[in-house]
């Protein structure tokens, strides 16, 4: 009876543990997953509402539509490439939400039909409206 007990207790770590990881270690990784995940969608929609001035050190302004689809499938890119490149603003896309009343200005100013629509900020003609990675990646890096 004693040799018993004690294989069960020798079971009740490794139990102990299983139950640990699946009651605290678990949630905290779902809850990282999902904010990873869900993180661009929240920037898309609460930031880039109200943008004074292009900012002349970006590589490049992105302008979107919070609501257009192609646009939702671009914005998360562009949203871990600047999170990437945090340090270094020459490297980064401003991104303005031209669907909020406050920077529809940027529409007739820069004369936007469309979005997704990239341009360089240092010339305002080197445009680019894609949702293809490779046309963005090489627009990005000095091509067109």
């Amino acid at each position: 009876m004693k040799q018993r007990i004690k294989r069960l207790d020798k079971n009740k770590p490794s139990r102990s543990l299983t139950k640990i990881i699946i009651i605290k270690v678990l949630p905290v990784i779902v809850f990282l997953v999902a904010g990873f995940l869900l993180v661009p969608y929240g920037s898309m929609y609460f930031q880039n509402n109200k943008v004074d001035t292009i900012q002349p050190k970006n590589e490049a302004v992105l302008f979107y539509n919070a609501n257009c689809p192609h646009c939702q499938r671009v914005y998360p890119k562009i949203f871990w490439h600047n999170v990437l490149n945090f340090k270094n603003e020459s490297k980064q896309i401003q991104t303005i939400n031209v669907q909020n009343t406050n920077n529809k200005h940027y529409v007739d100013q820069f004369a936007i039909q469309s979005t997704p629509t990239f341009m360089k900020i240092t010339n305002i003609k080197q445009r680019l409206v894609s949702t293809n990675s490779q046309q963005i990646n090489h627009f990005i890096t000095g091509g067109h």
